[in-house]
């Protein structure tokens, strides 16, 4: 068989068997979708399977192309690679199986994944890959082993969820990520309105399992507030898994559910505090009819779950954002530094927190920031969010090399939403790229309106970056 026919035939095979589409193929490996089509007809080089290598673990060149390799070509700047593990102790919450046969009840095992890996994050000891790395494994029968070297991990939970005729049974197992043997399992059988009582009891086991000492000191924290009624919690649920899709649809379905679970629940904070985010998503991505608007409505739904909750960090993060984007930076700071106060492993608040550090031009607090929050989620970007704000952070501080791979990610990963090109263009600039520049100016023209130099810097106005980005524009040969 020709050896390129071959490759491309191992790579569909890998995406056949990891039962992923060639967009979430594009995403894990950090490729465009065009260099991904290439690929499985047998166009690439020998670069791009070096970077399919580094993220799938197949071999695909000859043994001694890749012996002979020189060291410096291997793809080590390319998001995604395999994550360090931190010192202390480190965990990872595989999506919880739904072993009722009826896909309707997935959000049942969903939701129990999502509390007990929130009620972890809170405890500062203890590092916890975040919720969308996780949920990737999610349908697939693994290795924990392997799942520890891909999270950079020495403990992985995982369970099942059964629910019938009124009653729930939920078993969790923790193993020991290095050599796989369980060091704590067990079945609880409840009413189904027993749920939260399940999960604090899982919760606490873990963490005693885990570290008893550091237990006994810190205690748990269960998720604050827990509604009082299942169908308020089942359609949070639901809308926290569309949040995650970020897709425009999507968003409009997760707010339709929150308002829903906020019609019959008014004082649960977190369906208020994730309509919060899922409106300044919108105004973010341009779905919403007044941009401005939008954010002043992500703040006011932010403020009502903060009401509720003080200690809702969802709501907290979102108000910081908005305070940052009114350009109150003091004030965003702080309430971006109490959200990892309250949860010290929400890697999407930490991005927050680096972009706003960004803006107020605090620039290697702010790489500090994004760079733990890509550690926390090695897998999941969120829509590219995590690699933008890290390349944006670089960029300003006018490290352009070592942020295009970063902003080449973020648009594989979320083509849809202009801003990523922008900081990636500017990029390019700077780096004297003017063809790639010219690619992005065309992509990114097709999904928003025309982009413009003076646009730019109005939008940009009162952030530390503003300068050295719309120098990167001018540069790209953006008109004014």
């Amino acid at each position: 068989m020709d050896d390129r026919k071959r490759i491309a035939r191992l790579i569909r095979d890998h995406i056949a068997r990891e039962r992923i589409s060639r967009e979430q193929f594009a995403f894990r490996t950090r490729l465009g979708r065009s260099t991904v089509d290439k690929l499985l007809v047998g166009l690439f080089s020998d670069k791009t399977l070096a970077i399919v290598e580094s993220h799938t673990g197949l071999r695909l060149r000859a043994p001694d192309d890749a012996q002979d390799r020189p060291a410096d070509a291997a793809p080590a700047a390319v998001p995604g690679t395999a994550p360090r593990p931190p010192e202390g102790p480190s965990i990872a919450v595989l999506p919880f199986t739904n072993m009722t046969g009826d896909p309707r009840q997935d959000f049942v095992a969903d939701g129990i994944t999502e509390d007990i890996t929130t009620d972890l994050s809170r405890l500062r000891w203890l590092f916890v890959i975040a919720r969308n790395s996780t949920f990737t494994y999610k349908g697939r029968a693994v290795d924990v082993r392997q799942v520890a070297r891909e999270l950079g991990v020495r403990y992985v939970l995982e369970g099942s969820v059964r629910t019938a005729a009124g009653r729930i049974r939920v078993t969790g197992q923790l193993a020991d990520a290095g050599t796989g043997k369980h060091i704590w399992a067990e079945r609880y059988d409840r009413e189904l309105h027993d749920i939260f009582a399940v999960q604090d009891e899982i919760t606490r086991n873990v963490v005693a399992a885990i570290e008893p000492h550091l237990y006994a000191e810190e205690g748990v924290r269960a998720a604050a507030r827990p509604p009082g009624n299942l169908d308020a919690w089942g359609l949070t649920v639901r809308a926290i898994g569309l949040i995650n899709r970020v897709g425009r649809r999507q968003n409009e379905e997760a707010q339709a559910l929150l308002r829903r679970a906020i019609g019959i629940e008014p004082g649960y904070a977190r369906a208020h505090a994730l309509l919060s985010w899922a409106v300044w998503w919108a105004a973010l991505c341009y779905w919403w009819p007044d941009t401005q608007e939008g954010y002043r409505a992500a703040a006011r739904h932010a403020e009502d779950a903060v009401a509720l909750d003080p200690a809702e960090p969802w709501a907290r993060m979102t108000l910081g954002l908005c305070l940052s984007t009114a350009r109150q930076h003091e004030r965003a700071l702080a309430e971006l530094r109490a959200t990892l106060d309250l949860n010290p492993c929400f890697a999407l608040g930490r991005t927050a927190f680096g972009w706003a550090l960004l803006r107020a031009g605090h620039f290697d607090a702010a790489l500090a920031e994004t760079g733990k929050a890509i550690r926390m989620s090695p897998t999941d970007s969120f829509a590219g969010i995590y690699t933008a704000i890290h390349g944006l952070a670089l960029l300003g501080a006018r490290r352009f090399g070592e942020a295009l791979p970063f902003l080449r990610a973020s648009v594989a990963s979320f083509a849809e939403y202009s801003g990523h090109y922008n900081t990636l263009i500017s990029c390019c600039g700077h780096l004297g790229l003017p063809e790639e520049a010219r690619a992005f100016i065309e992509a990114r023209n097709r999904v928003g309106p025309p982009l413009r130099v003076g646009v730019l810097r109005r939008n940009l106005a009162g952030f530390a970056h503003c300068d050295v980005f719309i120098a990167g524009l001018a540069k790209a040969g953006v008109p004014e």
